[in-house]
């Protein structure tokens, strides 16, 4: 049996939806899949849910990497076993459990299978298109869909090419019969390339997509933006190490980046309903009270005379009971002091003085607030960073102190000094970004060598998806014993050494 045919094959067992035109397997999951695909409609529905699939598995806790990168990154902390946030935070740290039986084992299978189901799928729109099926009247809104189905590519072979070791990219002229793993460059290089061919089609098309796509009103000018925006978040975000970090082709993210977005991107979210379909549970679960807290790394940035790991005597031996004195006026938005903590036996490294409060407004009203998903802030220090890489540290110096530093920090405006402008930019990320994109915390600590020894770089393939390929089982991370290598699929040399 080909690789693919059993790739295929268990992202059809894992989804409602997906195609099986160019491969000889019957689907029992949805016999009129070929019928859906000749029609305008079927072709234009199909397209319609791809973002929704996506989003549902960047901003879920069950089935993601999201929480684990979390606590990984040393910004967030918890005392709870979920989502593998409790193994993935141990101290010293320790290997991923990538075996089938592992009980949080859905933290890496089901992202992989969803993002490959959005991949199979927006290639069969594209495939549909390109074989005659023409949609609205007259074909007026064909090339929305197709752009779309572009811009969905990307995302999904993007964010294979930001989480695990290798992936299987295709696209639209894809013979799956033939498709070998390849490593994440490859699939980061093959979505940049799906996203630019979205923004020509978004840049020479006028439309306004449907309201059930994304949940809002967007048109074909800030999709464009948006685009040029992941473009940069995967630019900068793929690279494993601080060598691959120096090796980004700076000058470009700095070209998308400055045609990225202008607002905050944000979907509108629908509630706590039975019904919804806009729901952050990534947001929710690790920012809620009682369960996710804010680790002490993080109290550290804000207030250097607080220590950075929870001192062996308790809170007593923390400056004024671990109250942040800092000038950051987001100490006082966006933090909480919350001194309460439990389960001592999984660990006093868990614990902390602070809990992440800026989304308590969405907390609190149910749900029926804006998911954000990507700030200005961070396309703006995209812009700052290039810069600096690029060694035109008056131009990041001037981006960092019209941003979130002043406006929302105000603390004072910083010099040209190059050390000043990337711990400014270091710092701002930090403070300004969290729990909006998954996994962007773990990502910066990745690409700035700072994840504490032993975190793993990106995940291995799924279990479950290497037993049905036949192929040997394997994973990264761990301080003793330590799987994959250094600097290249496991830590070393990071912020901390337990």
């Amino acid at each position: 049996m080909k690789t693919i045919y059993k790739l295929i094959f268990i992202i059809l067992i894992a989804t409602t939806f997906v195609t099986c035109v160019d491969l000889d397997i019957e689907n029992t999951n949805d016999p009129d899949t070929e019928e859906v695909l000749s029609t305008a409609e079927g072709v234009k529905d199909l397209a319609g849910g791809l973002f929704n699939k996506w989003f549902n598995s960047e901003q879920h806790n069950y089935g993601s990497p999201g929480p684990a990168m979390w606590v990984m990154a040393d910004w967030g902390t918890v005392t709870f076993a979920n989502y593998a946030t409790k193994d993935m935070s141990e101290e010293p740290r320790i290997f991923m459990n990538n075996t089938s039986s592992y009980g949080y084992h859905a933290t890496i299978r089901n992202f992989w299978r969803n993002m490959y189901s959005v991949i199979t799928s927006a290639n069969d729109v594209i495939r549909a298109i390109d074989g005659g099926v023409e949609i609205g009247d007259n074909g007026d809104e064909t090339m929305m869909v197709k752009g779309m189905a572009y811009f969905m590519q990307g995302l999904g072979n993007g964010y294979i090419g930001l989480v695990y070791d290798q992936g299987f990219p295709s696209d639209e002229t894809t013979n799956y019969e033939t498709l070998e793993v390849s490593p994440y460059s490859t699939s980061i290089s093959m979505a940049i390339s799906q996203l630019e061919k979205a923004i020509e089609i978004f840049d020479n098309n006028t439309f306004i997509l449907p309201q059930e796509w994304m949940n809002g009103s967007y048109s074909n000018t800030y999709m464009s933006q948006l685009a040029h925006s992941f473009i940069a978040r995967l630019m900068v975000y793929s690279a494993r190490n601080t060598t691959e970090s120096d090796a980004i082709d700076w000058q470009a993210v700095l070209t998308h980046a400055q045609a990225g977005i202008t607002t905050d991107f944000a979907i509108q979210g629908d509630g706590n309903i039975s019904n919804r379909k806009w729901m952050s549970w990534y947001k929710y679960y690790m920012a809620r009270p009682s369960w996710g807290k804010v680790d002490m790394r993080v109290v550290h940035m804000l207030d250097n005379n607080i220590p950075a790991n929870w001192p062996e005597g308790g809170i007593s031996e923390l400056p004024n009971d671990g109250i942040i004195n800092s000038p950051d006026l987001r100490v006082f938005t966006d933090f909480q002091y919350d001194a309460a903590n439990n389960r001592p036996e999984r660990g006093l490294y868990r614990w902390s003085t602070y809990r992440y409060a800026r989304f308590d407004s969405y907390i609190n009203n149910l749900f029926f607030a804006p998911v954000v998903m990507m700030r200005k802030a961070e396309n703006d220090l995209f812009i700052a960073e290039a810069f600096a890489r690029l060694h035109q540290y008056d131009n990041a110096a001037a981006v960092i102190n019209a941003g979130t530093r002043t406006t929302r920090g105000f603390l004072p405006a910083i010099s040209n000094d190059p050390d000043e402008v990337n711990n400014a930019i270091l710092y701002e990320r930090t403070i300004e970004l969290p729990l909006t994109g998954m996994g962007i915390e773990y990502f910066d600590m990745r690409r700035n060598g700072l994840l504490q020894d032993g975190s793993l770089l990106h995940f291995p393939i799924p279990a479950q998806q290497l037993e049905i390929m036949l192929m040997p089982l394997y994973t990264f991370g761990g301080i003793n014993p330590q799987y994959g290598v250094p600097n290249q699929d496991v830590s070393i040399n990071g912020w901390y050494t337990p």
